[in-house]
């Protein structure tokens, strides 16, 4: 678990380093929103970390006092937590969308294709990467709240479905943030958000691709999962 967590590490510090050095490489401009893209991907990651450490202080602060009101802080700081982190999510796995290459449209000197594959493939990889890490770290926000004494009780059916629904949920969150334009503070104009929602989605031809959008990359991200983080993580818990 360890080495994956630094290779994640290294990843995001590669990614980024390619980003930011390309234009003193090629004589070519910043390409800004990367940037962007590469910050809301870590985002989440500072969430959960967050929500766990609040949630674990005024649990243990319960602990030490004796005071039920705290307990009721500590769950709801957890509940809301969750929930701002799963808005945020698919901006972790959003990266995978810069396979495009859009960003060479802009150049005005051309710069070699095998630098962008390297530089764009790292920065993809990345998101993914984090993607994984989210939903290992949600999975032990679980154990720590649930049954902290006991890893191998939290290893039910349950909680390996939860788990596997995630992924469609952020593939569809990705959907909309490529194919819609949504950003995560959209959700802030409730009215507009549904209405351009329901406007997309009464092309059957929308449906269609959003449907077979989220399984693909539903599957594609649940691998990527598996090949990473599963087997760390079930060496402690089963």
């Amino acid at each position: 678990m360890t080495l994956m967590l630094f290779i994640t590490l290294l990843f995001n510090l590669f990614a980024l380093l390619l980003i930011l050095i390309r234009p003193k490489l090629f004589q070519t401009k910043l390409f800004r929103p990367m940037i962007t893209n590469f910050k809301l991907s870590v985002i989440p990651l500072f969430i959960l970390i967050g929500t766990l450490v609040l949630q674990l202080f005024f649990a243990w602060l319960s602990a030490i006092t004796s005071v039920t009101f705290l307990d009721i802080i500590s769950s709801l700081i957890l509940i809301i937590g969750l929930a701002v982190w799963l808005i945020f999510l698919p901006n972790a796995g959003y990266l995978v969308t810069e396979l495009n290459l859009t960003h060479r449209e802009i150049d005005k000197v051309e710069v070699p294709i095998w630098y962008d594959i390297v530089a764009v493939l790292s920065l993809a990889i990345s998101g993914v990467l984090n993607t994984a890490l989210n939903i290992v770290l949600l999975q032990f926000t679980f154990i720590i709240y649930f049954d902290p004494a006991n890893f191998t009780a939290i290893n039910t059916p349950t909680f390996w479905l939860l788990t596997w629904l995630v992924f469609p949920l952020l593939s569809f969150g990705i959907y909309l943030g490529r194919y819609i334009r949504f950003n995560t503070w959209d959700l802030f104009h409730p009215i507009q958000f549904i209405q351009k929602l329901m406007k997309h989605f009464r092309e059957k031809e929308h449906r269609r691709e959003a449907f077979v959008f989220t399984i693909l990359l539903g599957v594609f991200l649940a691998l990527f999962y598996a090949l990473t983080f599963l087997n760390p993580l079930w060496e402690i818990i089963k």
